[in-house]
């Protein structure tokens, strides 16, 4: 008997002895970002997951948001392919970005409930339940390190996403995202998460790093007690370290946009955790596993049918990037942001037709036009909208449009049957609520001169006191999108036909083609200009 229990103590000190070794291995965390519908990059996320845990058991991967919104293969199903093809890679742990909010928050709870990863959001709250909607944090063990995942999305997303979203039928905001305490969240869950024993504490923001006052380098600023905040919102790339409060280094770590970078977070043995960001051109594509592959392939074959569906011609590529492929079209006017605008107008029967620089997706390259192209450019699930305006609010509203001028804003308008100049050396005097809504317009202004055209194709200056009537995307006109620049006009009935639906019926009336003529890349016509 003594013997045997030798035997067995023995036994028992080997497998301690293997399960330690075991846990001494290095820790390695994938990472992404704003992948925004590139489905390409799942695979290669997935190769770097499968090659990582030939080398250590202990591989999580992890993203900053914006996943569900982006291209026709998250709109068309309402974000359900993206779950589909994020839980065969999968996924451990995920936070949420503004766009994850652009199917309803009722189905954005829906997705995150079928994906196999951790959801976690420290600042999102139910004002009416109390608490928040989802964990602030999650702690992943890999053997004897604990990895604590903070996850912060941007406040902006009450206004970014569409604000009726967040509000009961009266109007109300009933979730709150704690625009003026969004840091202490994040605190307070790091300090929780250091009490229950983390090692290691990773933010998961989608703060993005130009977005003052809540951005990701102030959000280090303010905190201590943070090792690594893995960004996303303002698509840019990012591998550098910035001082907390506490004056220590924190990373501060982006990687851009539809996976033009992934990232890798190694915590070794022995020695300093370390950060790199990864080139996909440099993955071997053998390495890419099937189970993605074939998911992705599989979702592919039943969106062609639809995609690639000509539906029209055009003679002229409408822009949404300048030669330099440098984004333009939330500052300037482009002939795509002209199309889409006349479309609104012309489809909808309004005066005016607008439409903001933040829902042109994608432009409409030369040559066969396809529905899938149409998605593309239009992947909200918008509808059609009417509303009427007096002059005075149409002033006001446009003040909104050029408040950031010459820095690029998604609340930019372009309009048709309206154009309008303005003076950007005039600081914005436009009044914002505490949740960057707009409430009105100060003394001064930045817009000098505003037109509308006649029946006759005439300019007429604006009347403040007239009424006019507006065509414009449900997001903006009735939904408090944009800014809320519109939330003082009256809605109109109207057939509330989808966003693409508008763009094909105005494509008809073009004959089916769009003339260069009439759409030059060159613009002969300005609806906006700068003095």
């Amino acid at each position: 008997m003594k013997h045997r229990l030798h035997l067995f103590c023995l036994i028992g000190i080997l497998l301690l002895l293997t399960a330690g070794c075991r846990r001494r291995q290095e820790v390695i965390i994938l990472f992404e970002n704003d992948i925004h519908c590139a489905v390409d990059a799942y695979a290669d996320i997935a190769a770097l997951r499968d090659s990582a845990l030939q080398i250590t058991p202990y591989v999580s991967v992890v993203s900053s948001g914006d996943f569900f919104q982006g291209d026709i293969v998250g709109s068309l199903s309402q974000g359900q392919y993206i779950v589909d093809i994020m839980n065969t890679v999968p996924y451990d742990v995920v936070t949420l970005g503004n766009h994850e909010f652009d199917y309803g928050i009722a189905r954005q709870r829906q997705l995150c409930e079928a994906l196999t990863a951790d959801v976690v959001c420290c600042n999102l709250s139910d004002k009416e339940g109390g608490g928040t909607l989802y964990p602030s944090y999650v702690i992943r063990r890999y053997g004897p390190v604990r990895v604590a995942f903070v996850g912060v999305a941007t406040p902006s997303t009450l206004h970014t996403s569409t604000p009726t979203y967040f509000m009961d039928s009266l109007g109300r905001m009933v979730y709150d995202f704690h625009q003026t305490n969004t840091f202490d969240c994040v605190q307070q869950a790091a300090d929780e998460a250091r009490q229950k024993g983390a090692d290691y504490v990773v933010v998961l923001s989608h703060l993005g790093d130009d977005t003052p006052p809540n951005s990701s380098p102030a959000l280090i600023a303010a905190t201590q007690g943070i090792d690594v905040v893995m960004d996303g919102h303002a698509h840019h790339v990012l591998h550098q370290r910035l001082c907390n409060a506490a004056g220590e280094p924190v990373w501060l770590v982006s990687t851009g946009s539809k996976g033009k970078f992934l990232g890798e977070m190694k915590i070794p043995v022995e020695g300093e955790m370390t950060i790199r960001l990864i080139d996909p051109v440099t993955i071997d594509d053998s390495a890419i596993p099937v189970r993605v592959t074939d998911k992705i392939t599989e979702i592919e074959n039943c969106l062609d049918s639809l995609v690639n569906k000509p539906v029209g011609y055009s003679e002229v590529s409408l822009l949404d990037r300048d030669s330099q492929k440098a984004r333009i079209i939330r500052w300037q006017e482009t002939n795509l942001s002209d199309f889409a605008a006349d479309a609104l107008r012309a489809v909808g029967g309004g005066q005016i037709g607008l439409i903001h620089g933040g829902g042109l997706r994608a432009p409409i390259e030369q040559g066969t036009i396809t529905m899938g192209e149409l998605i593309s450019l239009f992947p909200f699930n918008n509808r059609l909208a009417m509303v009427t305006m007096t002059g005075q609010q149409l002033l006001d509203a446009m003040e909104v449009s050029v408040a950031s001028y010459p820095i690029e804003s998604g609340d930019f308008h372009i309009c048709s049957g309206l154009r309008y100049a303005i003076d950007p050396i005039v600081p914005s005097s436009v009044i914002w609520d505490e949740m960057k809504m707009f409430m009105g317009v100060g003394a001064t202004r930045r817009i000098v001169s505003m037109e509308v055209q006649a029946e006759d194709g005439t300019w007429l200056p604006i009347d403040p006191e007239a009424s006019y009537t507006v065509s414009g995307l449900s997001y903006t006109l009735l939904s408090g999108g944009a800014s809320g620049m519109f939330r003082y006009a009256q809605p109109v009935p109207v057939d509330a036909i989808k966003d693409t639906e508008v763009l094909l019926r105005y494509l008809h009336m073009l004959g089916d083609t769009i003339r260069a003529s009439r759409y030059p890349e060159d613009l002969h016509e300005h609806r906006f200009e700068v003095l």
